[in-house]
């Protein structure tokens, strides 16, 4: 299973990539849990230096707000082949 997480306060741009993820998870056909989180504590302990951000599979997505469904899509394709290659 992949593991997304958004980290950021719930802004329009916030709503706008959550959606985004939202239509790229049925896209990929892998096992995602999405979760969104305004956690300052988490965020940090994660290694998040501003919002939003991306964590996919623990490693920080840099610029989740330049990305379209199709990115974040293969993003997860990749993930996933990462997983079952392991």
């Amino acid at each position: 299973m992949i593991h997304i997480i958004l980290f950021g306060t719930g802004c329009d741009l916030c709503r706008e990539i959550a959606s985004r993820i939202e239509t790229a998870i049925p896209l990929s056909g892998c096992d995602v849990r999405f979760e969104k989180s305004a956690d300052l504590h988490r965020m940090l302990s994660c290694g998040v230096k501003s919002t939003p951000s991306l964590l996919l599979e623990g490693e920080i997505v840099s610029e989740p707000a330049e990305m379209g469904v199709e990115e974040i899509t293969a993003l997860i394709k990749s993930s996933c082949a990462k997983i079952k290659d392991a």
